[in-house]
């Protein structure tokens, strides 16, 4: 789209983004973006309400003019005024609703899951033969299959998976399963006449198994499903086979479930190429950058109903989106998932059970209010914590063991905290980064480029990228992270770092285990970063004890500078409630995000203790240090998997700071001098059931690799 305005939308659940893009000095830039409440639910129910909203407040901004009355002027006129494309990209459209079924929970079952995450998803429910093999015994009057076929029959799922029987295998439990599905498509009811009739629903059923058995299948799905043949995606026990899976998934979500979202005909009438789904455009931007810069790229994207993780490591992609976990429509879920005492254990200050799930509650109600107070603001943190280690964890169970050395984190918490310290902890504690290899750059996208540049890219990949390098990795750098490994004591010496930067200056800062520490590198400095090691304390892949020592400009500059992580692997809360308020707040004041001593003092008691370790097991060769908080002592309780019960008694509830609505926000960013040159690419390319910003290249070597 060479010497063309685009408009680019980016549908939420709470908020509507618009970006207006344009050339400038023969590159495409950022001109301005809006913000706006989303408006597909009542009382609008109508998505181009809140487009053209956005493309209100960018024309008062830039006084620029886009729109004509009530519609927007296309094409752009010869004043200026205008745009010449709209793309849009939703992630509001809702879940698809899914059931699993499959032979093996273990086997088939868990592969039908991973590839169920690639589209905004959530599981009702999962079926399996073995289950009924464990299970065996009828409850009352029923059998096994009767309370399955209840069970889906009140789900009503959007599409079911049938998956199972390795090539070449037995293909009778498909046919059996194959049954079970068909009996679901039954309903009988009364009429008005009072005579009974039998309805049969007919849904999509992916048949992901034993290719032999294919055609016993859908003759036994004949006029009680709409199958969907493609092929095993687990062909053999060493060997995972996802993406037709996937690819049929994301189709059915493109075809049925965006169309529900309000307003879409009219949208559709005035874009210039497909709505897609901001997975989709943050996938392919996640693997186009994967590609382009050797690195191993983390995208994290926290919204309000979903939250999504991707990742494009060692040339393989994967993608975790939980449609039902986030940060406001998603917080009961995450509810339910995690209890209340999983929050509770992440605030510097006591709060009750219940005044924790009011609150909690409340932000699932109304998520468009925005924090007031610190604590609220410790709050939300809390919340998103635990959104993306849950979202992480499901990625990396796909994945175990898969390195990272690239962030690209997003949402609306992370990108309007109050410091970006409160942000960089966040991604810290619900990530774990190991930094096998290298340090760990995190970028913050406050503006949402990754799913903008996505949404661009099909029609304009130059545009795309200039989109990212430019304004993205130009202006947002968070922090250069560097994990210590290794055992030791709280208060023992772990690592002595020193930065000197270009130009003059120069700072150390000792870390000790239990601790985490800041090294000031302003945007657009560079630096040189030393670290020496304790005994048994290693830096990336490098020797323990071994020491570090970069190039003389290697390390750029960000919002944080150079952030060590000394707080082991995993990370691990003290039991006393103090203590372990004490080490948060140190926390956040080591990153900036506080000051001064803590302000709380008193302290109520968790009934669960914590070792945070949210992904699967290490691999062999990796240590697990036992570094703890500062003056604390530590426990390996796995973190709470439900809320604790209800004791009866009635608590006082503490103050709440007052919450208001989010104004419409608009940011114009209008570049006057053109950018440097592209950098050359590679070779080769329970407690909810009881209420009910000069660009730096990113490096294609690790800082701390091995030699």
């Amino acid at each position: 789209m060479p010497n063309s305005a685009t408009l680019i939308i980016d549908i939420g659940s709470v908020t509507t983004r618009a970006t207006l893009t344009d050339h400038v000095a023969g590159q495409l830039r950022l001109i301005a973006q809006a913000e706006v409440p989303s408006t597909y639910e009542p009382p609008h129910s109508d998505v181009m309400v809140s487009i053209i909203q956005a493309a209100a407040a960018i024309s008062d901004l830039t006084g620029r003019q886009l729109l004509l009355g009530e519609n927007l002027l296309m094409p752009r006129t010869n004043d200026g005024d205008g745009i010449d494309h709209l793309i849009t990209v939703t992630s509001a459209a809702g879940p698809m609703a899914i059931v699993v079924t499959a032979v093996s929970s273990d086997i088939s079952a868990r592969s039908a899951l991973h590839a169920s995450r690639a589209v905004n998803s959530v599981v009702l429910q999962t079926i399996t033969l073995n289950d009924a093999t464990e299970h065996s015994v009828a409850t009352g009057d029923y059998s096994w299959i009767e309370r399955q076929v209840q069970r889906m029959i009140g789900l009503n799922p959007d599409v079911v998976i049938l998956a199972g029987g390795l090539e070449q295998g037995a293909q009778d439990s498909l046919v059996r399963l194959a049954h079970i599905i068909g009996l679901t498509a039954l309903s009988a009811r009364v009429d008005a006449d009072g005579q009974s009739r039998h309805d049969v629903t007919v849904r999509p059923v992916i048949y992901a198994g034993n290719s032999r058995a294919s055609e016993q299948v859908v003759e036994s799905l004949a006029n009680k499903a709409e199958p969907i043949v493609v092929e095993n995606l687990r062909p053999s026990l060493d060997k995972a086979n996802l993406a037709p899976t996937r690819k049929a998934l994301t189709k059915l979500y493109t075809e049925r479930i965006l169309r529900r979202m309000p307003g879409l005909q009219n949208l559709r009438r005035v874009s210039t190429v497909p709505i897609r789904t901001t997975t989709d455009a943050a996938g392919l931007i996640t693997r186009f950058l994967a590609d382009f810069y050797g690195r191993n790229i983390l995208a994290i994207d926290l919204g309000s109903a979903s939250t999504s993780a991707l990742l494009s490591s060692q040339g393989a992609f994967s993608a975790a989106v939980l449609g039902a976990i986030g940060s406001g429509y998603g917080v009961g879920h995450l509810v339910a998932e995690r209890g209340t005492s999983a929050f509770m254990r992440w605030l510097p200050f006591p709060i009750s059970d219940q005044d924790m799930l009011h609150s909690l509650l409340n932000k699932q109600l109304r998520p468009q209010l925005v924090p007031t107070s610190r604590e609220d603001v410790m709050i939300e943190h809390a919340v998103a914590r635990e959104a993306v280690a849950l979202t992480a964890a499901a990625l990396f169970d796909e994945r175990p063991g898969a390195p990272f050395d690239f962030v690209l984190a997003s949402g609306g918490v992370l990108s309007h905290a109050p410091h970006p310290g409160y942000a960089l902890l966040t991604l810290l504690d619900a990530l774990q980064p190991l930094a096998d290899e290298r340090a760990i750059d995190i970028y913050l996208d406050t503006l949402g480029l990754v799913n903008t540049a996505g949404a661009l890219a099909p029609s304009d990949a130059e545009g795309a990228l200039s989109l990212i390098e430019q304004d993205l990795l130009r202006n947002m750098p968070l922090a250069t992270c560097v994990v210590a490994l290794g055992p030791g004591r709280s208060g023992e010496l772990a690592v002595e770092a020193t930065l000197r930067t270009v130009g003059g200056g120069e700072q150390t800062v000792t870390v000790n285990h239990g601790q985490i520490a800041r090294l000031d590198l302003p945007q657009g400095q560079k630096g040189q970063l030393i670290l020496k090691p304790a005994g048994g304390v290693r830096i990336g892949g490098n020797a323990p004890g071994a020491s570090i020592e970069t190039g003389p400009a290697d390390i750029s500059g960000s919002a944080l500078g150079v952030v060590i992580d000394a707080r082991g692997r995993p990370l691990r809360l003290p039991i006393a409630p103090l203590d372990r308020q004490r080490a948060l707040w140190e926390w956040l004041v080591a990153l900036g995000a506080e000051s001064g001593t803590m302000p709380y003092e008193a302290a109520e008691p968790l009934r669960e203790i914590m070792e945070i370790n949210t992904f699967p097991a290490a691999p062999e060769h990796e240590e697990q240090p036992t570094a703890q908080p500062v003056d604390a002592k530590i426990a390996a309780s796995p973190p709470p998997a439900a809320a604790p019960e209800d004791d009866g008694k009635k608590k006082k509830r503490g103050k709440k700071g007052k919450q208001e609505e989010e104004p419409i926000t608009a940011v114009a960013v209008i570049p006057t001098a053109p950018p440097p040159s592209e950098p050359t690419q590679q070779e080769g390319g329970g407690g909810l059931d009881r209420l009910r910003q000069s660009v730096e290249q990113p490096k294609k070597r690790g800082l701390f690799g091995r030699k």
